[in-house]
């Protein structure tokens, strides 16, 4: 029979003597009524008590040797392990800040023709038409013409129909 799955690390800390009044008291109340729980209790005794009779004998040289050397190696290899792990950090962060570098450095600067504060001529016109939109009709002669000029164009690139 198996223990419940409930009281299975009660009953091991019930065969310790760790387990406090309450759940003790619980425990011993469920013991009464389930076979496998009391099972369980006196197998984890025999346990108990059979390794206790084990002998207290060394470990053979080879092996402690082999124990030793396995731990070291795990000892070396987790360092190696975090080494790699922080170069390879300072590596991404390295290339990331180059690349910011280049990115804000080293591209080709693009230089505007027309100053910030002038218009340009399309904005000129835009602006015109706007207010021509309520004058009938641009103000300022040159936008006039370039008006027309812009117009013509538009019209010989459109395509007729026959």
């Amino acid at each position: 029979m198996k223990a419940c799955r409930q009281w299975e690390q009660l009953i091991v800390e019930y065969v310790d003597g760790v387990l406090q009044e309450p759940h003790r008291q619980s425990l011993e109340d469920h013991l009464a009524t389930c076979m496998g729980c009391a099972e369980a209790v006196e197998t984890q005794r025999w346990t108990k008590q059979a390794v206790a009779q084990l002998e207290r004998g060394h470990a053979p040289a080879h092996l402690s040797r082999r124990i030793q050397h396995h731990a070291r190696a795990s000892w070396g290899r987790q360092r190696t392990m975090r080494l790699l792990s922080r170069v390879s950090v300072a590596a991404a962060l390295a290339a990331a800040m180059l690349l910011a570098f280049w990115w804000s450095n080293l591209r080709p600067n693009v230089t505007s023709l027309v100053p910030a504060d002038e218009p340009t001529i399309a904005q000129a016109i835009v602006q015109e038409y706007l207010g021509a939109m309520h004058n009938d009709g641009f103000s300022d002669p040159s936008l006039q013409l370039l008006a027309r000029e812009t117009q013509l164009q538009i019209l010989r690139l459109e395509p007729t129909t026959p």
